[in-house]
């Protein structure tokens, strides 16, 4: 309880504690229960898409859902996309794409990217919620998101070597704790939508596993800018593999 409840103060804007002390062996080990708080960011949302969905259009039914997971999560993972997308689209070496991750101003690509996954997100969010009736699938996109970043943590090394606030988590995070979140993301998806829900998390797996390599070869590593990235782009390819599979399953 106590590592579930660093990973839900970690990760978003709930504090049920104000006494919890943060070490890294914690931080390490709460990455196994990262797709549980992703459950609790989904299930807000997903009960805001069951209550609204029917009576407004997707369209801002779908941004409405985006801003809540932004809220709920203070905008942490889309800041990291943004200085993700800056330095990785820079065209530098290794060294100056880590410098420009590190500055704080947002680019013209990491702007570009805010609005693509953003519009992406709300558009395949609206539709899951409106059209395909699918509000299960909306509480399981943050769980896909949260199983990324484990998956990404566990194969990856820090990129930095004058380290960072990533790097404990990030070097700490080991096989039994991807075990703990692949196992809570499986059940989840089983639970709540059955065979689609695990083909989209097995979907999203190995997505988060060829994107280590990206990872790799471009910056050597991942730092924490590149776990929020990973989160959104998790959930794009969540919400990606979930549509098309409804969209054929029935």
């Amino acid at each position: 309880m106590r590592r579930f409840l660093i990973a839900l103060q970690f990760l978003t804007v709930f504090r049920l504690r104000n006494d919890l002390e943060e070490t890294s062996a914690d931080m390490a080990r709460a990455g196994g229960l990262f797709p549980l708080v992703g459950l609790c960011l989904g299930g807000p949302a997903a009960a805001l898409a069951w209550v609204l969905g029917p009576v407004i259009p997707p369209s801002a039914m779908g941004f409405l859902l985006v801003l809540t997971l932004a809220l709920l999560t203070q905008g942490l993972h889309l800041d990291g996309l943004a200085d993700t997308a800056d330095g990785l689209f820079s065209h530098r070496d290794r060294d100056m794409k880590l410098a420009i991750m590190k500055d704080s101003t947002i680019g013209a690509f990491g702007a570009a990217a805010l609005v693509l996954v953003i519009g992406l997100e709300a558009s395949l969010l609206g539709h899951l919620a409106g059209p395909a009736g699918a509000v299960g699938a909306v509480a399981l996109v943050p769980v896909w998101g949260r199983l990324a970043v484990s998956i990404t943590a566990c194969l990856s090394v820090y990129a930095r070597p004058e380290g960072g606030l990533g790097r404990p988590f990030i070097n700490l995070t080991g096989g039994g704790d991807l075990i703990t979140a692949g196992g809570w993301a499986v059940v989840l998806s089983g639970l709540i939508l059955g065979v689609p829900g695990l083909v989209t998390c097995l979907v999203v797996a190995l997505a988060a596993v060829a994107g280590v390599r990206v990872w790799r070869s471009q910056l050597g590593g991942v730092t924490g800018d590149v776990l929020g990235a990973v989160v959104e782009l998790g959930q794009c390819v969540g919400l990606l593999v979930i549509t098309v599979f409804f969209a054929v399953w029935r």
